[in-house]
Formats: structure tokens, sequence, C-alpha cells
């Protein structure tokens, strides 16, 4: 007597974006990085490599691995295809307008119901923290007034404001800041519901201890 076994496929795994992963690129995620950097090491690995053995750039973690995407166009992925997304550190690299074509992108490719998760620099402790320092320094007596406070100043304009060359910087610099006010109303300008600003590793989405490494500000929406 022959049994007939009915063969069952395994469900597909989550598909899930953790864009602009830098250095972050744990399994079961697909990692995608738009840089310069990431284009060189994930397409020419050889140059990459000869270029860091000269001492032109240090190494990398970008490998082939890496899946290469320029984030400012279309996306490579199909509407309603993706289950989650995952940038850290990534929006504020793109100019406001830019930005919100990101957002777009996002809830075009997510699935009714997929979460866009966001960590970005704090615009309002940034410089929270320069007034506090700037407002301690002017409670002491002239004579003990230093220039500590401006390291914050100093801090904006090496590393948001003025472009770095090409060389240090491969292209890659911050060209926008958001606090929790501005950021929540981008992502519901491309059409997310139910966002909210989130605790450092609480989320919606699964494994989100292998892709977020730092506490910032951190806002989910969740695609209608």
């Amino acid at each position: 007597m022959n049994i007939l076994r009915r063969k069952t496929s395994a469900p597909m795994r989550p598909l899930k974006l953790n864009i602009g992963c830098g250095p972050i690129q744990p399994p079961g995620w697909v990692n995608v990085d738009g840089s310069n950097r990431a284009w060189l090491a994930s397409k020419l690995p050889w140059l990459d490599g000869l270029l860091v053995w000269i001492g032109i750039f240090p190494a990398t973690e970008f490998n082939r691995q890496t899946f290469f995407a320029n984030l400012a166009r279309r996306w490579p992925w199909r509407n309603e295809s993706v289950d989650a997304i995952y940038g850290g550190e990534v929006l504020e690299h793109f100019t406001y307008q830019q930005g919100q074509r990101l957002l777009e992108e996002c809830c075009r490719i997510l699935k009714p119901g997929g979460v866009l998760r966001l960590r970005v620099p704090d615009n309002a402790l940034f410089w929270e923290n320069y007034l506090n320092e700037f407002h301690a320094t002017r409670q002491k007596p002239p004579s003990q007034w230093t220039l500590d406070h401006t390291r914050w100043i100093e801090m904006f304009f090496r590393e948001i404001c003025v472009r770095p060359r090409l060389l240090r910087s491969v292209g890659h610099y911050h060209k926008w800041m958001y606090d929790e006010v501005s950021l929540t109303k981008a992502l519901q300008q491309a059409r997310f519901t139910e966002v909210q600003a989130m605790a450092f590793r609480q989320s919606r989405i699964d494994d989100i201890v292998s892709v977020e490494v730092r506490n910032d500000l951190i806002v989910e929406g969740t695609k209608p």
C-alpha cells in the first residue's frame, strides 16, 4: 500500500529591511545601505580591499552580502512585499524633501500592518544640552566663564551643516535634524498610522535587539 505524503512548504520568513545598516548587519535581516562605501565594498570588493591595504580607507564591515540600494531613488522591492523596516541613523542623511520620499517608499513596499521604525539623533535634546551648559556657565562669575559649551556648536557645524571632504566622508553626512514632533508629523504625512515615540528596544518588530544598538529619538508607525 502506497502512502502518499503531502508536501508542505516551510513558512516564509518575514522580509525585514535594515536600511542604512552601516556596520550593523545581523542575520535574519536584509541589510541595506546606499553609501558610496557600501557600493564599493559590495560591488568591487577587490578594489575596496586594495584601498584599505594602501591606507586610503579604513577597514569596513560592508561586503558582498550587503545589499546596496540608492535610497534616494525608487527602491527595488515590490509594492506591499516587506513586513518590517528599521532605519537607524539614516533619515538625517537626507534633505527634508528626500526624507519624505524615503518615507513614501517605505509605505509603498510595506505590507498592510507592516511597521516602520526609525531612530535618529534628537534635535531638541541636542540643543537642550547646549542650552543647559550655556546657562550653567552664565550662573558663574564672568571670571570663571569658559567656552566648553560651544562644543555643541562645533559638533553641529562639523557633522551636520558642513559637508566634509569627499574621501573623509565618502559622500556621507547629515543634511537634516528631527525632533519628536517633526518626525511624528513626517511619518503621518507619508500615510503611516499609530505613529508614536518608542522606548529603546521596545518594538512591534521581532528581533529588534539585533539591529538597535543605541538609544536616540525612536518613532514607529504602521502601514494602514
